[in-house]
This record gives structure tokens, sequence and C-alpha cells, in this order.
């Protein structure tokens, strides 16, 4: 809602309740944002945010003050929570500096004197995000808070969880603009750094989870302060130590958020990293490699080589690496391309696992380079189609898949990987299972220089594989994707690949019976397409195929399906275009079929009626097919 379209008598209303002693009408508010129960009661929640929203613009200070005061006061703890979560909602980076500059000392002293009496961990934790956003604020428009950073220091350093891993969240939840300069600070105060840095150490090692994970993203906000190479070994020693010992915890979702500040800190730090990434690439490689962690782990453990993939400065990392740690980083995406459903239903788990696989090849193979890459590429690709579990090998078109992306030309280039990979390919045609077969036809239309390369050197073993497949396939999904493939096929090598006779009358033996097929549409569809590319391509074809394809379609004419019907409009107009002599005694009887087709297109819309005019022409064609 517009600031203009709160209307006065809720501007009046907001002012009275803020200024009010009585707190049950901002506390009826909070639970009307707030409370579980009001979640589903959408209009009472909508009424009590634009409620929220008016007070925001139109009363700001009073809003301000009433917030910090049931924080700092109010004796439920549901209220107190609820304060943190609406100054969170006013934006401190808006606020704060609006305030006058003896309000913020006042609020500053007051909200410290406060953090230190609270006693409840859920309060403090949701007020570390408050406290963090209003000390960036402060030193990104050039003020001092010294006394928060001695708080937070002490904090660190105390025996109390509760204290330590409040310190650690509000470092942790510090805006990236504010993290130098609030480091520097740090730095310039005697002995923190120190103080700092064995408190880390302590919080890293904890036994309390959720104080030593708050610990890694503290590290990670502040370790400019411990850029010197000693100190920087010893805490990236601990940290690592840290997050194996949260591997093998019982709880995953602390290894997972442990993890996620290790890839930030490589994301963010690569110079302070950059020594360290060979002994790291062997870590994640242990971590991705077991079979007792879950395939999410493994996920998570091979984005951080992903992320490296991503940075300038770990270039050299991939180019230096072995040959057989190249070969197992890149057995770590394929094993995410293996987890997939047997009827082929994938759901969302499944699906997401895929895609980071596949997204981990296109960087690897990127990072490695396609010198390295594609050698590589054909090791892994022959291991895995060679192997006796369908999974594998369909991993294995996959990958491919994944590369003819990105080095399709480089692919060319090496004779002996085309001569295996076509001889793969065809074999995976033909395979046992469904679920291969899809996927090597459906790599076949990838729009790559590599696919139509192997399609025009090897067009005659294509063809026959192809009309193999739609003539015996029983799978339907899979027998669509061979159509689609086949069609993809002709629209790369026409006319080449129907130069000789016995090549033509395989493919239109194959196509034309589909466009009787009342199973699929698609099918159908797809064979129309098809056979028009040929006939409009391949005149010596079309001359020869003319009589039996024109009834059909004419027929095709009456179909329910739009994009049929469209498609059979088209194929009359592609005949007609000809202009053989077969094609004269339509054209003295009736209108050229050319202009049948376009009244065909301008009664598309008019249902299966619009077919009816063309009864009369479809037996006129049966009628001379003799004389063709």
């Amino acid at each position: 809602m517009e600031v203009s379209e709160f209307p006065l008598e809720l501007q009046s209303k907001a002012f009275q309740i803020l200024s009010s002693n009585d707190n049950t009408p901002i506390e009826t508010l909070f639970s009307h944002i707030y409370s579980p129960q009001h979640q589903n009661q959408h209009s009472l929640r909508s009424h009590a945010l634009a409620f929220l929203q008016c007070c925001k613009h139109h009363h700001p200070d009073l809003l301000l003050i009433k917030l910090f005061f049931l924080l700092r006061t109010d004796t439920l703890l549901e209220t107190r929570s609820n304060a943190a979560r609406a100054l969170h909602f006013l934006k401190p980076s808006e606020f704060w500096p609006k305030l006058k500059p003896i309000a913020q000392g006042r609020l500053k002293v007051h909200f410290l004197s406060y953090l230190a009496k609270e006693s409840s961990l859920h309060v403090l934790r949701l007020t570390s995000i408050l406290l963090a956003e209003i000390l960036s604020v402060t030193y990104t428009t050039h003020q001092n808070w010294p006394e928060a950073l001695d708080f937070l220091v002490s904090f660190i350093a105390s025996d109390d969880d509760n204290c330590r891993e409040f310190a650690a969240l509000v470092f942790k939840n510090l805006p990236n603009e504010s993290r130098f300069l609030v480091s520097s600070a740090l730095g310039e105060k005697n002995d923190t750094v120190r103080v700092l840095q064995a408190s880390f150490f302590n919080s890293l090692d904890s036994s309390n989870r959720d104080v030593q994970v708050a610990s890694f993203g503290a590290v990670v906000s502040l370790v400019r302060l411990f850029s010197e190479p000693p100190m920087f070994h010893d805490l990236l020693r601990a940290i690592m130590v840290g997050v194996f010992t949260l591997l093998h915890g019982s709880e995953g979702s602390y290894f997972r958020s442990a993890f996620a500040e290790l890839i930030n800190l490589v994301s963010q730090e690569p110079l302070l990293l950059k020594p360290y990434m060979n002994d790291m690439v062997l870590d994640v490689l242990q971590i991705a490699e077991s079979d007792s962690l879950s395939e999410e782990t493994h996920c998570l453990a091979f984005q951080l080589v992903v992320v490296m993939t991503e940075v300038k400065e770990y270039e050299h990392v991939f180019v230096n690496l072995p040959h057989e740690t190249m070969q197992r980083l890149f057995f770590v995406p394929m094993k995410m391309l293996r987890y997939v459903a047997e009827d082929g239903c994938d759901g969302k788990r499944e699906l997401e696992i895929e895609k980071a696989g596949m997204k981990g090849l296109k960087k690897l193979s990127a990072a490695l380079g396609a010198s390295k890459a594609v050698p590589l590429a054909c090791e892994v690709f022959l291991l895995h189609v060679d192997n006796a579990d369908w999974r594998l090998r369909r991993a294995g078109i996959t990958m491919l898949s994944v590369l003819v992306e990105d080095f399709s030309d480089e692919m060319v280039m090496m004779g002996s990987f085309i001569v295996e990979v076509v001889r793969k390919v065809l074999e995976l045609m033909e395979d046992s299972h469904a679920q291969v077969r899809m996927t090597t036809f459906k790599f076949m239309t990838a729009s790559s220089n590599f696919v139509q390369a192997v399609q025009l050197l090897y067009h005659q073993r294509f063809v026959h594989v192809f009309c193999n497949a739609l003539d015996n396939e029983q799978d339907l999904d899979v027998k669509e994707q061979a159509g689609s493939a086949m069609q993809f096929f002709l629209n790369n090598t026409l006319p080449e690949s129907l130069t000789l006779n016995d090549n033509a009358d395989t493919v239109m033996g194959k196509f034309l019976p589909l466009l009787q097929d009342k199973e699929s549409s698609k099918l159908k569809n797809i064979a129309l397409s098809t056979l028009n590319t040929v006939v409009q391509r391949c005149e010596e074809v079309a001359h020869k195929y003319c009589a039996i394809y024109l009834p059909m379609l004419l027929e095709a004419c009456n179909d329910e399906n739009f994009t049929i019907r469209e498609e059979a409009a088209r194929g009359i107009r592609i005949c007609a275009e000809l202009g053989t002599s077969q094609l004269k005694p339509l054209s003295i009887e009736y209108r050229p079929l050319n202009e049948k087709a376009q009244e065909l297109n301008s009664f598309q819309d008019l249902g299966r009626e619009s077919a009816i005019p063309l009864v009369t022409g479809k037996a006129k064609v049966a009628e001379m097919m003799p004389a063709f």
C-alpha cells in the first residue's frame, strides 16, 4: 500500500495506540502478524500488516520508541520476540541514519544494557540480526561504536554458551559492506585480535553445536583479522577439524550450515585460501566418495569444487591436478546422475541431484579446459556405457550431452573419439532399458556441431537404427523421442541422407503409417512435420510418394488437434507448389490446392465442421490415384 493510500482515520488510530501506555493493542497486532495460529487468516494478517506499514510511514519515531520499550521491559517472551521482529521489519539501515545523534546515543546505551540482561536465547538470536544491522549502518556512515565492539568481544570470550553464540551470530550477520570496517575497528584495539582468536578456537571446538556453527560464520566474517599466515593456518585447520566433526555427528543440518560457511570463505577469500586448495580438493573427495553419507551431502561437498571453478585465482589448481585426482573429481558428479527413477518419473529430490551433477560436470570441464576435459570425458564415458547397471549407462550418455554444449568442436577434431561415441550411441539406442534409450535419442537432438557431424558422417547407420526404433519400440515415450531424433537428423542431413533410393523408401515407409496412429498425437505431428520437410527438400521423393501422401494430408485436416490440422495444411501447400503434371487435374476441376490450404487456415478455428467441404476433394484425389 502506498503512503498516500493510508486514510486519516487509520493514521489517527496509529498515533493513539503508539502514544498510549497501554501495550495491549500493539501486542494484539503482533499476534495477528506473527502468531502461527493466525498465519492462515490472511485477511486478519493483511490488515495488521497494513496498520504496521501506516505506523512506519507516518509515525516512525513513535513506533521505534514503542518497540524498543517493549523489547527492553516487557516480561513476556513472546512480546519481546515480536518486538525484535518488528524492529527488523523497520530496517535499521533506513531508520538509524534519520535519528538525531542524541537519540542514537541513548538507544545505544539502553540497547547494550538490555542485551546484558536478556536471558532468553531465542530473543538473543533475533536481536543478533538487529544489532548486526545497526553496527553495520553505524560504521558505513563513518561513525563509531566502540562500546558495542567491547561488549561483543567480552561475550565471545565468555564461558556462557548463550553469550558466545549471540556474539558469534552478530559477527556472522554483519552485511558484507561493513565487515572490513568492523574488522579494522577491532584490529585497532589492544589484544583484541589475540582474544578473538583464542575465543574462536574454543568455540570451533565447542560441544554446543549451535555455538560451533555460529563461530564458523563469525570467523568467515572477520577473517581479515587473521590474515597472517601462521594465524590463518591454525584457524583454517580448526575449521576443517570442526567440519569433519560435524560431518560425523547426528545432526546433518549443523554440517550443512558449517560447510556453507566454508564455501563462503573459499569464494570470498581466494588469496588466503589459494595455498590450501589442493588439500581441500582431497578433503572434498573424501566426503563426496563416502558411501555412508547422503546424496545431499555429496552434492554440498562438490559445491565447494564448483565454487572454486568460478574463481579466477583457483585456475592453477585444476590445471596442475594429477590425472587420477581429475578422474576422481569427474566421478563425483557422474554419481549424482545415477539417481533416477526406474520409470523416469523422478521426484523433486532426484531432479535436484541430477541438476547439481550436470552443473558440476559443466563447471569442472570448463575449469579443466578442452585439452584435458575431452580425453578424460572419453575415458569416463566408455567406463559408464559398458557397465551392467543401466543407471551408469544413462549417466554416461547424459555426461556426453553436457560436454557437447561447450566442447563440440574439440570433440569433432578427435577422430578416434567420434568412432567410439558413434559405436556406443548406436548400441545405446537399442539398449535393454527404456530410460537409456530415451536419453540417447534425446542426446541425438542436441543442437551441436558434434551431433550434426556424426549424423552426416554416419547417416546410413543412423537411418537404419532410427527406423528400427519407429518400427519396434514398445515404449510410447521412447518412440516419440525417437521420432523427434529422426526428424532432427533429417533436418540436418537432407537431401544427402536420402540420396539412396533404399533410404528414401525406408524413411517414407516408416513415417507414412504413423499418420494413421491413433495412440499419440505428438507422434502423428512429428511424422507430418518430417514428411513435409522431406517432400519440400527432396523433389524426387515428393513426386514418387505424392499420390499416397495427399489423401493422408486431406484426412489429417479433419483431425481434432489444431497443430496437426495446421501442419497438414502446410503439407498441401508444399505439394501444390511442386507444380507437377500429376497435380494439374486437381487445379482444373477445383481451386488450386495452394488456395485450398489457405482456406483451411482461415477455417481452422471453426472446428471440425470446417473440414466438410474437403470430403469431396479427398474423394476425387482417391479416384484419380490410378492416373498418378
